[in-house]
């Protein structure tokens, strides 16, 4: 049976662990050879591991996306080892979780530098190579954060609905040259950087972790979390040629999250 990405390259940023982790897996799986970026070397290992199981090929990238020129780099590396890039999924992001009235500077600079800024660079320099190449897919993480109101995560909302204006404003710009740019939201999963944020919650709500989780995973309409490879699931449809008319668009894989 052939593969839906059968000879295709993927370049799947944020893939040492979590959902990154299963992106990479998922799309390899299916044919892709997988380019990893990531500042953590031994999880980009332990990927790279899954990927090469699959028997595909893999490089590893060991890129800080808040450094100049660090996306150019990460996207001539790619075509370098592995021929060409076909697919980039902007998974990369940090969060942080302050009450509105005390975010700092440092903190917002922080997730915007990751979440807007690398996402951004990473795509524009994925699409100058895809335009001239035959095009391409291009799929940015988001989240159903950037249209709640949630003041103690006011820096990772703002930057996620700047990734969906990103991802609109790239649909326009670059559907002439065969480029699809869409956005999928993943609903709460249970990944190291979901652990991280959520103990801070609960400790501003001045509630036990487990407490906690369980009352944010029966506020979900769905009354259960996602798991990473149900969102990487609709990672592969965008990437494939299913998905060829659909650009400019966002997939809520959230349980209906954000309307509760």
């Amino acid at each position: 049976m052939t593969r839906l990405l059968e000879g295709r390259v993927a370049l799947v940023t944020g893939s040492a662990t979590g959902l990154g982790q299963a992106i990479a897996s998922t799309l390899a799986e299916q044919g892709a050879a997988i380019a990893l970026l990531d500042l953590d070397q031994a999880g980009m290992v332990a990927t790279a591991k899954l990927v090469r199981d699959r028997g595909r090929p893999c490089c590893e990238l060991l890129v800080n996306l808040t450094q100049r020129g660090a996306a150019q780099e990460a996207v001539q590396r790619t075509v370098k080892v592995l021929g060409r890039l076909d697919i980039l999924v902007n998974n990369a992001g940090t969060a942080s979780v302050q009450p509105l009235l005390e975010a700092t500077e440092e903190e917002w600079d922080k997730v915007f530098a990751v979440n807007v800024r690398g996402l951004f660079c990473m795509l524009q320099a994925a699409a100058n190579y895809m335009k001239n190449h035959g095009g391409g897919r291009i799929i940015n993480i988001t989240s159903p954060a950037s249209k709640m109101a949630l003041p103690n995560y006011t820096a990772y909302s703002a930057s996620k609905a700047a990734v969906d204006s990103i991802t609109r404003a790239a649909a326009v710009a670059l559907g002439r040259h065969d480029i699809t740019v869409n956005g999928v939201a993943p609903g709460r999963i249970n990944t190291e950087m979901q652990r991280m944020t959520e103990e801070k919650f609960a400790t501003l709500a001045g509630m036990s972790i487990e407490d906690f989780v369980e009352s944010r995973t029966k506020d979900i309409p769905l009354q259960r979390r996602v798991a990473p490879e149900e969102v990487a699931q609709a990672v592969l449809w965008l990437a494939s040629d299913a998905a060829a008319y659909v650009t400019g668009d966002r997939l809520n894989i959230s349980g209906g999250l954000e309307l509760s």
